[in-house]
This record gives C-alpha cells, structure tokens and sequence, in this order.
C-alpha cells in the first residue's frame, strides 16, 4: 500500500502532536504514525486499574506547554476540542523527613512572607531571584524556542551584546552557567529554602552540581511558582485527545501499531516510510519523534548515514534511570506540616546534600540511601482524578541507575544488575517507608500502589532508553548547539527533508513541544 502526504510524523509525543497539529492547521496534508496501541508518547493515563481513579502513568504536569509559543499558537483550537486546565495557588512546595516545609504560592508577594517568615535574608534572594528571572527571560527563552544555528539566534546574541556590552555580556552567561550548588551554598540561609532549590534541576535532567542547573532548575521551580502547577482535567490523556480531535477534523491520518521500521531514500533525499507489516507510506517531508540511536542505527540504512554521524550516534549518552509509583488512598495525606494538604507538587528531600548523594549513587550504579522523591498531589488540583474523600499521589524518583550495581544500603540483593519484579517492589517498599516519617498514615491509608522501574518505562516507550526520561544526558557538551549530535545543525539530518524532534533535540526534554514546533513551522514555509 503506498500513501501519499506533505508530512509524515513518525511518534505521537507531545512534539509530534503539535508538529502535526500546526502543520494541519496551515492546510498541509498529514500523517502520523504511532508504533503502540494509543496516541500521546509519555503523556498516558490509566483510568482501569482502579475504578474511579485516574493515574497519569509518566508526565503528569504541563506547565512548560502552558507557557510557551507552542501552546499560545494552539491553546484555542485545543480548548474547542475539550481541553481544560486546573490549576491550585499552592503549586510548589518542599517538605525534609523531619516535618520542616516551605510553599510557594501563585501570588509572590505571599512567597515572599511565607520566606521571611523563615528567614529574611532568602526572601530578598527570592526577590532578587525573580527580578533576575525576569531580566534574563529574552535571552534565555529566545535561546531555547529558537534553533541554535540560526539568523534568529545570532540576533539574540547581539541584541544582548550591545544592550549589556562585552562585559556584561560575559557577566550573564556566567551567571546562567553556574551550579546549583553554588548559589545554594553561597547565598540561601535557611535550610528550607536550600532543600527548594536544590531539586528542580533533577526535572531537566541535571545534577545540582552541574553547569547550568541553577539556571533550569529556576526555570522548573520560579515557572511552578508564577504560573501554578497545570494539570488536565480528568487525567493528561485528554490533552493527547483533544489534540487527535483537532487532527481528525482537519483530515489528518492518525494511526497505531503502525511501527515504522526504515526511512525510505533516493538520492540523498527521504521520501517515506516503511512499516513493519510492509505498507509504505511517501511524503514530501518526513519528521521522526526519535532518539539518535533509533534514528541512526535502526530507521536509516547505514549508507545513509556518514561516518561522522556514525561515530556521534555510538558516542550519544544516555542519562539517569526514573521509577514511578502510583498510590491511591482511602483518605487524604495526613502530612505532619499541614502546609503540604493542598500543594500541587512538592519534593521530600534533606536537602542538597542528599540530592547530590543519590546523583552520585545512581550513576555508580547504586540504588541511593535516600533518593530525591517529586509528588504531584493531581486531587489538591483537579478533584475528578479520585472519588470523594479520597486521594492519590504521583511519585517520581529521578536518581535511579540504569544497571544496578549495588544497594547503598546493602538491603536489597540485586540479581545480575537487572530492574526485576523483585527489585523493583523492595525499592517501592522502602520509598514508603521513608514517606512516613511525613506522611504517619499512608500505611494504613493505602489501597494500591504501583511501581514502575526504568525497564517497565522503557517498554512502555521506545524513547525512554534505559528508562532515562530526557531521551538523553543533558549535561552541558549535549545541550544547544551540541544537541542532539555536534555534526547535525539544529533538527535537520544528513537526509534532505528528513527531520528529527523530540527530548533528544533542541530544546531539550520537558513538555514544552518546541522542537516539533520549530520544525513544522519551518515546513509551513515550503
């Protein structure tokens, strides 16, 4: 069978949705082709296991869509098709296992008390945190929702040259290139405020001791704290199909269990692709949600691809491993600081040194002594997610390895360094035991819980490789113009009219749908 379109989406991620959604929008034929049985890539709810519950099983909050280019472009469209976004004023919080707690709050000047009343020295940090936020956001957010080898870019770059001068130029970058380590270390007092910080470049994929964490953990942490925790209503898989309903009524061809297994070429052109049960499907441009090792070593035969990018592909790293828990409970969390009741999404930590310790742990291959745990409370938000009176929790635990060497705790026996179903339920245990030094009754609260290791991840979808949930290490010679290779010029390939979006590109991970964004932008003016 052969099919003809303007453009082929191979995945149905959040970048591939809106790829296909603007290319639609602008009246260009399309296709997209999903390889399992539903639509969305990460963005998945389970509504089966448990009756009257929604679980969103990977990605659950959205506050990178809501505030970017991608969304305004698309968020009317979207909301006709039955999105609908609840968000609460308490969006962020941190809470260390001994009950100490800071929450931040939509309205600054209540953030700022709420500090104060702490210590008066991080509120004027705070303050002067997003003064700074503010006054770099041109630069920083034009960086990253423009290619990097770009007119676009060398624009930014001297509009910020004649606007602050050399000096201040060389100034800022220093600035956004420093640890989060540092700034915690050097200039946050109390320990609550350090434990806030400390976290939120664990989302990006960082450690807090690496260049340009403080920078994307603020991003992470001052975005939750100004435009709240966004939630969809009735689970995050009403996004994916309002997003399908938008394709659908524009004539777009959606399909599952479609996996693609070669992109077609002729003459160093992509023309189609090919499906594992033989159909072809030809377009004039094909955009692959994929990681550079799928791409290059899976999708492409090898004399499509250069030595180069051969070399590159075989060099790529992927990052720390991710764990998920769902907990569903009869009653609500009985927090020992009842500021936690209402927050939307929160992390238990002692703080920095205790995330630095279950990086350093996880990437020795060590299960950590006390890892870092992200809660998303969906209920304190949107109250269809569980039946009256009763709550569920989303825990993600991003300082997890991907071969597991050892325990630090030497508890857990680990069977040839594999995630099994033995393993993976000692280490869920534990995390509860550890939730209970902050939550007393979740023991006798819970009515079910699953545990879902890397390696159930990365079977849920191909791009979690390794059960990293950034398609790729994200540290500083894999970021911008070194990403997703140094060879390969922003989301183009060596194949003309072949693309490559997704957390392996430009922008980077997060739910912000930029780099399938650029891209069918840029196919919109062909």
């Amino acid at each position: 069978m052969e099919h003809h379109f303007d453009a082929i989406v191979i995945g149905s991620g959040l970048n591939s949705l809106v790829c296909a959604a603007v290319l639609a929008k602008a009246g260009k034929r399309v296709c997209l082709l999903e390889r399992e049985s539903t639509f969305g890539g990460c963005i998945k709810s389970d509504s089966q296991s448990l009756p009257g519950f929604i679980f969103d099983l990977m990605s659950t909050s959205h506050v990178q869509f809501i505030t970017s280019p991608a969304y305004a472009e698309l968020a009317e469209d979207l909301h006709a098709a039955g999105l609908e976004y609840c968000t609460n004023e308490n969006p962020v919080g941190v809470i260390t296992p001994t009950g100490r707690a800071l929450v931040l709050n939509t309205d600054q000047a209540e953030s700022a008390r709420r500090i104060a009343a702490i210590s008066t020295a991080d509120a004027a940090v705070y303050q002067r945190m997003l003064g700074d936020f503010q006054d770099q956001a041109d630069v920083v957010f034009g960086l990253l929702s423009t290619e990097p080898w770009s007119w676009s870019t060398a624009k930014i770059l001297f509009r910020t040259l004649r606007a602050r001068g050399v000096m201040g130029m060389i100034g800022l970058f220093a600035t956004l290139l420093k640890p989060t380590r540092t700034v915690v270390e050097t200039e946050i007092e109390s320990e609550e405020m350090k434990a806030l910080l400390a976290p939120g470049c664990l989302h990006c994929g960082m450690s807090p001791g690496a260049p340009l964490s403080n920078l994307m953990g603020n991003l992470v942490t001052l975005s939750l704290a100004q435009a709240a925790d966004p939630l969809v209503k009735g689970g995050s898989e009403n996004l994916v199909e309002s997003f399908t309903t938008f394709l659908e009524a524009r004539g777009a061809t959606l399909k599952t269990h479609a996996d693609v297994c070669e992109i077609e070429s002729t003459g160093g052109t992509a023309t189609g692709v090919r499906l594992a049960n033989g159909d072809t499907f030809n377009a004039h441009h094909i955009v692959a949600n994929v990681t550079p090792t799928q791409l290059y070593r899976r999708l492409l035969p090898s004399q499509d691809v250069p030595e180069n990018v051969a070399r590159e592909t075989q060099a790529y790293r992927y990052g720390r491993s991710c764990l998920m828990m769902h907990l569903a409970l009869k009653e609500k969390p009985a927090w020992v600081n009842d500021q936690m009741s209402d927050v939307a999404l929160l992390h238990v930590t002692s703080g920095l040194e205790s995330v630095l310790r279950a990086v350093s742990e996880a990437e020795r291959g060590l299960l950590p002594a006390e890892p870092t745990v992200c809660i998303v409370q969906p209920c304190a938000v949107d109250t269809s997610r569980a039946p009256d009176g009763q709550w569920i929790l989303w825990l993600q635990l991003l300082e997890m390895p991907t071969v597991i060497k050892g325990d630090s705790l030497g508890q857990i026996a680990v069977e040839e360094g594999e995630w099994t179903a033995s393993v993976k339920e000692q280490v869920g245990n534990r995390i509860l035991s550890y939730l209970e030094q902050v939550i007393p009754n979740l023991g006798e609260a819970l009515i079910w819980k699953q545990v879902l290791s890397p390696t159930d991840l990365e079977g849920m979808n191909i791009n979690l490789v390794g059960g990293d949930p950034y398609s790729g290490d994200c540290a500083i010679n894999q970021q911008l113009f070194f990403r997703p290779l140094p060879s390969v010029k922003n989301h183009k390939t060596p194949l003309k009219n072949l693309y490559q979006i997704g957390a392996s590109t430009h922008p980077g991970p997060g739910l912000s749908g930029m780099s399938g964004f650029m891209v069918a932008n840029e196919l919109c003016k062909s």
